[in-house]
């Protein structure tokens, strides 16, 4: 029996850097899940093994640790054969190897009639990788810590999101090392502000994008010029303002409708620009 299931991409709304906690740094920052994804199958095998639909440079995956971590925890004995058909685009900030090993975690315990209690699938998560809570059960959240406290929100209402993908990417580990570098912490006050607008429920998507904010963007602006030249290319050609997410280097605009979104997707298209129309609802 093979079992199968999505692993949905997120956006971060906002990510604001407070502070460092020992070999990391905290964070405040509203996750949202959007309707791109990867497809995650699994099934018994003589031997475990695990196959991505294109290379993966870094062999310690999410999904690895996250099949090791499980089989401890739970004492199973029993092998896997894990197929990972991937959409989301690596090292996009996209959080697709997060979202990998949660759905990983999830499927497993399935596959075992769910064997381990949320709290345990939570713990494991947390070995796995600081976003790997997140994306457990949540859609729209409130992360704070390492990215292991996570805050559900009420759902974001349907909105549409291009995003776009340089041909350049960042590494995570490296972005945060050349944060810590930069130094220009926030204080969490543009995520809290963000918040309350979820709340409160009565918004559009302009409200939302006045309130989206990123400390790496911002420390790229400064930093990078292959970053500000990108965006201010896209800018000009789209006539929106677009947004990083996570340590990039994939960017995103907000809409209302989808009609919008198609309008200054088809534009980019033309100029070549590597583009997905994605929405909130899933």
């Amino acid at each position: 029996m093979t079992m199968e299931a999505k692993a949905y991409a997120k956006l971060n709304l906002t990510l604001e850097i407070t502070g460092e906690l020992g070999e990391y740094h905290t964070i405040e920052s509203v996750f949202q899940k959007i309707s791109l994804f990867d497809v995650v199958s699994v099934k018994l095998g003589k031997s475990d093994s695990i196959i991505f639909s294109e290379s993966i440079r870094n062999i310690t995956s999410t999904v690895h640790k996250a099949l090791e971590l499980f089989k401890k925890k739970a004492n199973v004995k029993e092998n896997f054969e894990i197929y990972v058909k991937k959409n989301i685009p690596m090292g996009s900030g996209l959080g697709g190897g997060s979202a990998d090993g949660a759905i990983t975690l999830l499927l497993l315990n399935a596959m075992f009639k769910n064997i381990l209690s949320k709290s345990d699938l939570y713990e494991i998560a947390k070995e796995v990788g600081s976003d790997v809570p997140f994306f457990l059960d949540s859609n729209t959240a409130w992360v704070k810590g390492i990215g292991d406290i996570v805050q559900e929100l009420p759902n974001l209402k349907e909105l549409y999101f291009v995003l776009v993908h340089p041909k350049f990417h960042f590494k995570t580990k490296e972005m945060y090392a050349m944060f810590h570098d930069y130094g220009k912490y926030s204080d969490g006050t543009r995520t809290l502000t963000l918040v309350e607008l979820i709340k409160k429920g009565n918004y559009t998507a302009k409200d939302i994008d006045k309130l989206c904010y990123n400390d790496f963007e911002m420390m790229l602006l400064e930093k990078s010029e292959k970053f500000v030249e990108f965006k201010n290319i896209l800018e000009t050609i789209a006539e929106v303002k677009f947004h990083l997410t996570g340590s990039g280097s994939t960017v995103f605009a907000i809409f209302d409708t989808k009609k919008e979104a198609e309008k200054v997707k088809n534009t980019l298209d033309k100029m070549k620009f590597n583009t997905d129309l994605v929405s909130s609802n899933i």
